[in-house]
């Protein structure tokens, strides 16, 4: 487990705390909690984190000069990818006044909801304005992918359960599996340009992070030609794999499909 990223979570507060350890689970994080100052330097102290998370309102914890301390030990260590530093308050104007001038330190609104949290977690590898513009809400029982659409987006599930569909040579619909926070799907269209495989459907009221799959073709422009083959060759030997489950039909959904206009 000391290989799996980890995160100090620096708060009190019962509700907060599950939140954010939720959250971070499905992200695949490895949680440690503290509940007061003395707690929160020890185990800083005694083990590699990669984001600290920290609750400004606690009582007799000092937000600002806990992570100060931080900073000078990466100065200290000539470490250039400081660790990323979620600052939780009701007071937004008391977190500019300290935290303003610190690098790779974000604020987060309390109190906030799991999926205020999560877009919050998501601005330390991109751009907020980015992942606000892509965030799509699926509501249960709509679809996020239709069987033979022409999309091309894969999607992060931020929230919510999906399944996915497949038709068979009866045109009966088989379930291949679901989806759950913090998969991707949509891969396979995304990779090699075809046809969408299978459908996606919402199981619960959904929330999905977009990844444009221009994006993705502007990275491959830079990677060599083999690369771009290695991805083709992965997906179609995935829809191969789904066609032949779909025809040996372990479970069959029952629900009628509804067509809506591809996402």
């Amino acid at each position: 487990m000391k290989d799996q990223n980890t995160v100090l979570i620096v708060i009190e507060d019962e509700e907060k705390q599950l939140i954010a350890k939720e959250v971070l689970s499905e992200q695949k994080y490895r949680v440690v909690i503290a509940i007061n100052s003395n707690e929160a330097r020890l185990k800083y102290s005694n083990e590699k984190f990669h984001m600290v998370i920290l609750d400004m309102d606690l009582k007799g914890f000092n937000s600002l000069d806990f992570v100060e301390g931080i900073r000078r030990k990466e100065n200290l260590k000539n470490i250039t990818d400081i660790i990323p530093v979620l600052i939780i308050s009701a007071s937004p104007e008391l977190f500019t006044e300290k935290f303003s001038g610190m690098d790779n330190v974000k604020f987060l609104d309390s109190p906030f909801k799991k999926i205020e949290f999560k877009k919050k977690l998501l601005t330390f590898t991109g751009h907020s304005d980015v992942i606000s513009s892509n965030t799509k809400a699926i509501p249960k029982g709509e679809f996020l992918i239709t069987e033979g659409g022409t999309s091309h987006e894969m999607y992060w599930i931020l929230s919510g359960r999906f399944q996915i569909t497949k038709l068979n040579i009866d045109n009966q619909n088989v379930i291949l599996g679901d989806v759950f926070p913090g998969e991707l799907v949509g891969e396979m269209s995304f990779l090699d340009n075809l046809p969408r495989s299978a459908s996606v459907r919402a199981i619960d009221d959904c929330e999905v992070l977009v990844i444009p799959h221009k994006k993705f073709i502007d990275v491959l422009e830079n990677q060599p030609r083999w690369f771009r083959s290695l991805m083709q060759t992965m997906s179609q030997r995935l829809r191969s794999a789904n066609s032949k489950i779909a025809h040996k039909v372990v479970s069959i959904d029952q629900k009628p499909e509804k067509e809506i206009e591809n996402i």
